[in-house]
């Protein structure tokens, strides 16, 4: 399985944490600010998309919905365009993205009680 920064770890852990408490969605904006008591980190930046990348990945290695799922941009209700080319890589077309995130968002919110609390 593959390895995950600390930055991703901080994440993943603060994205179940917020699933359980029954929070659907966070912007990037709010998962920054989130994070700002160990990571100071832009919501546009590389490092921050680099991080849920690797927690997407480490999900599907895991067999865990990917908790990523419920991150979404703000004012658009859904994921950056560079959610699905990770974690949907096979579909090609926006309409089946779109579709199997939402399956999966589903999927994060019913089974935030039964996901790891540490990757």
């Amino acid at each position: 399985m593959t390895d995950v920064t600390p930055l991703a770890k901080h994440i993943y852990r603060h994205l179940v944490r917020s699933v359980r408490r029954g929070t659907a969605s966070v912007t990037y904006a709010e998962l920054a600010t989130a994070i700002a008591d160990k990571f100071t980190i832009h919501p546009r930046s590389t490092k921050l998309f680099s991080a849920l990348t690797e927690v997407t990945v480490a999900c599907r290695e895991r067999d865990l919905p990917a908790v990523t799922a419920i991150v979404w941009k703000s004012g658009v209700k859904r994921p950056s365009d560079g959610y699905y080319k990770i974690a949907y890589p096979r579909l090609r077309s926006f309409e089946t993205q779109v579709a199997a995130w939402k399956d999966e968002h589903a999927r994060v919110l019913r089974e935030a009680a039964q996901l790891p609390g540490a990757l």
